[in-house]
């Protein structure tokens, strides 16, 4: 008998061993059981098949989660949320839901940023509980960081109207709680940056004004969530803090405010001291875009350092992006008109 013609069957001509045709994943039940066999490593590549999965195999993946090790439970979190960023259609909330309250403290936060992405409002309340009442002063941090969307949400509408207040009450509850933590308070204040309301300004100023380093550099980032041209003066001063990290969290909402005016006073961090400092100019003109942003850009392309060619050319790809966004955008119904 002669071998099978890859192309026979379905009659469609469709190679069968094309890389680009879709994997077929080992049932769920067999990929659970491969990470409960902690001999073995995390099957990483099977992992997709516990993508958004039914209500067996959730219950299957929850009796799993407390016979696991807490290094493998871990392993198991991280895995997940390094295939949840190289592919934005997995989706792995139910399962990373169901180590939110696990005893481990850094087991607590990947699952906290397994959901980092996710606009469903009940995960809202979720974490505002978690940021409320955790015990680790780092979980609740990470759960705040967590909220930033959510603010972002609340502005556009998306949350219902008694939990969008909510979430507001109990970030500006972390922001003023005097027995806080600093990283707390910190990362609810940068969270909160986005909200419109006219308190939100004034917490940014006031933290800005007499905050210890940690709140200085939070309302420093409020301000480029803030979105307000207001700050590019401020931010503009704080160029020079003596503090590396509050110069390139300036640098940072610099650029988110995208305005050209701070094209040139970037610039000047290009010589900073700190390659931390380097970078976030760079990364900034890339937000900006824009000929000027551009054109030092491809400058800085010749560097002889390798952090800047680095920076500058992810930089140049972002400030691309944004010119042929611009331009594929529709014109206006009332552009050109007489």
């Amino acid at each position: 008998m002669s071998p099978p013609d890859p192309t026979d069957g379905a009659g469609d001509g469709v190679d069968p061993f094309d890389d680009a045709l879709p994997r077929a994943y080992p049932p769920p039940a067999e990929v659970l059981a491969a990470i409960a066999d902690e001999a073995r490593p995390i099957p990483f590549s099977d992992l997709p098949a516990l993508s958004n999965p039914d209500d067996a195999t959730a219950g299957r993946a929850l009796a799993l989660w407390s016979r696991l090790t807490p290094n493998r439970r871990r392993d198991f979190l991280a895995a997940l949320q390094q295939l949840s960023e190289d592919d934005a259609t997995l989706e792995f909330e139910r399962i990373q839901l169901s180590a939110l309250y696990d005893p481990d403290t850094a087991t607590r936060i990947l699952a906290i940023r397994g959901l980092w992405e996710s606009e469903r409002p009940e995960y809202a309340a979720v974490l505002l509980d978690i940021v409320r009442d955790d015990a680790e002063a780092s979980v609740r941090a990470a759960a705040a960081e967590g909220l930033a969307g959510f603010v972002v949400g609340n502005e556009f509408g998306i949350l219902p109207a008694d939990l969008g207040d909510r979430l507001l009450e109990t970030l500006r509850d972390r922001i003023e709680d005097v027995t806080e933590e600093d990283e707390v308070s910190g990362t609810a204040l940068a969270a909160l940056g986005a909200s419109s309301e006219e308190w939100v300004a004034e917490l940014i100023a006031e933290y800005y004004e007499t905050g210890g380093t940690r709140l200085r550099r939070a309302a420093v980032e409020a301000m480029g969530r803030h979105g307000s041209d207001d700050w590019l003066p401020v931010l503009i001063q704080t160029f020079e803090d003596d503090d590396e990290d509050v110069r390139a969290a300036a640098a940072i909402s610099a650029g988110n405010l995208l305005l050209e005016a701070a094209v040139e006073p970037l610039t000047l961090l290009l010589e900073d001291e700190e390659e931390e400092v380097q970078v976030a100019a760079i990364r900034a003109l890339g937000e900006i875009a824009g000929d000027r942003a551009e054109q030092i850009l491809q400058d800085l392309l010749r560097s002889p350092e390798p952090h800047i060619v680095e920076a500058a050319q992810l930089a140049a790809e972002e400030a691309r992006m944004m010119s042929v966004d611009f331009e594929d955008e529709a014109p206006l119904p009332w552009a050109g008109a007489p």
